[in-house]
C-alpha cells in the first residue's frame, strides 16, 4: 500500500512539473544575454539538437533544415500558457526585425494541438517554423517548464537560454548576440 501511494505522489509531482508554466527563477539582471554562457551552454553544438517534429500540417521537419546553418532561436511554449502569451507580442516583434538578417525562430509547441496551435499562431503573427514537440523532447533539451528559448548560433552552439518570459529588449539583445 505504502508503495502504491508513493509511486502516485511521484507520477502526480511529475505531471505537476510538466503542467506548469515555468517561473521566472532568477533576477532580470542575472539573466541577461550579455552574461557568459555557462561551460554547458557553450558546449552545446548543432550534433546535440539534432531533431524531428510534425508541423502544422503533419509534415516531418528535422533540425538540420535550420540548425547549423544559420542563427535558430528554439522556443518551447504553449498556447495554454500564460508567460508564453505574454511574451508572444515582444518575441514577433524582434523575429519582424532580425528574420530579414537571417535568424530563424522555430517554435515548438508543448502539450498542444496542431489545430490550436495553427489558429492561435496566424492570430498572433507567429510568422515561424512552428513544430509539435513531444513530451520526449522537452525532457531530451532539459526543459523544466515553458516558455523556455534557447539561442544558436549559425554553427548550432547554444549561446544561452532563458525559462520563462522575457521582453523585447532582452530578446534583442540575444538576438544581436547569436547574429
Amino acid at each position: 500500500m505504502t508503495k502504491r501511494i508513493l509511486s502516485i505522489m511521484a507520477v502526480l509531482t511529475a505531471m505537476f512539473l510538466f503542467v506548469s508554466c515555468s517561473g521566472d527563477t532568477q533576477s532580470k539582471e542575472a539573466d541577461t544575454p550579455t552574461e557568459q554562457p555557462t561551460t554547458e551552454q557553450a558546449s552545446t553544438s548543432a550534433s546535440q539538437f539534432e531533431f524531428a517534429a510534425y508541423d502544422l500540417d503533419g509534415n516531418l521537419r528535422q533540425s538540420s533544415e535550420w540548425v547549423g546553418k544559420k542563427p535558430v532561436v528554439l522556443n518551447f511554449w504553449g498556447t495554454w500558457c500564460p508567460p508564453c502569451r505574454k511574451e508572444i507580442p515582444d518575441l514577433v516583434k524582434v523575429y519582424d526585425e532580425f528574420q530579414p538578417k537571417g535568424v530563424e525562430i522555430v517554435g515548438l509547441a508543448v502539450r498542444d494541438n496542431a489545430g490550436k496551435v495553427a489558429k492561435f499562431s496566424r492570430e498572433n503573427n507567429m510568422n515561424w517554423v512552428m513544430l509539435m514537440a513531444e513530451p520526449e523532447m522537452a525532457a531530451r533539451y532539459r526543459i523544466s517548464g515553458v516558455p523556455t528559448t534557447i539561442f544558436l548560433d549559425r554553427n548550432g552552439n547554444e549561446l544561452g537560454r532563458f525559462i520563462g518570459p522575457r521582453g523585447y529588449d532582452v530578446f534583442k539583445q540575444a538576438f544581436e548576440a547569436i547574429l
